[in-house]
């Protein structure tokens, strides 16, 4: 069961808290500029990277049971780079190295009858957390949704930082997953 909350504003683009500081810690005056990290679509010379940042983001989760054994590469790059494109991905680098990634499918919603761009992971090794990183992947998947003319860009992310499940007002069940709703940002617009 998941959630739906919409942000109020420009100003309160929720990511998880382990991605960026707190509005006014001083670690945002630690960061490195925004010019120093390069994101960009991957390519197929960028793929056993990415897949590199695959295998770290798996082995920094905990462990959740009754997941499946991960698939193959080829249906990724078949999802990737053979038409139709069915998958989307980001790699950032940083001073020419791999610093995260960001990988998205487009859904379709049947009460809106619209398309829309599902943000099915956005990874920074906690190594590299608290950096500017996570905001520029989650910009490139925010101008993908605006250039494939989704109506918006959608995150489930886990509840709480241990997976605990959100108890839902009259409902027996518990919800363990929130999805954010976020509206696309145009490839010529800075948020």
């Amino acid at each position: 069961m998941t959630a739906r909350l919409m942000p109020a504003g420009p100003a309160a683009l929720p990511l998880p808290g382990s991605y960026l500081p707190a509005p006014g810690d001083p670690a945002w005056a630690n960061m490195l500029g925004r010019d120093q990290v390069e994101v960009r679509r991957v390519t197929r010379a960028q793929a056993a990277a990415l897949m590199h940042l695959c295998d770290r983001h798996k082995a920094e989760r905990p462990p959740t049971p009754g997941t499946r054994a991960a698939g193959g590469v080829l249906e990724l790059m078949e999802a990737l780079f053979e038409a139709p494109l069915r998958a989307w991905a980001w790699i950032a680098e940083r001073r020419g190295e791999p610093a995260g990634y960001a990988f998205a499918t487009v859904g379709f919603s049947m009460v809106e009858r619209a398309y829309y761009l599902n943000l099915e992971t956005l990874f920074v090794p906690a190594s590299a957390r608290p950096s500017d990183v996570a905001s520029r992947l989650f910009d490139a998947a925010r101008r993908m949704a605006s250039d494939l003319g989704c109506v918006d860009l959608r995150w489930q992310v886990p509840v709480g930082q241990g997976g605990a499940p959100m108890a839902m007002p009259g409902h027996t069940g518990a919800a363990t997953m929130i999805q954010y709703v976020f509206p696309p940002l145009r490839s010529d617009q800075d948020d």
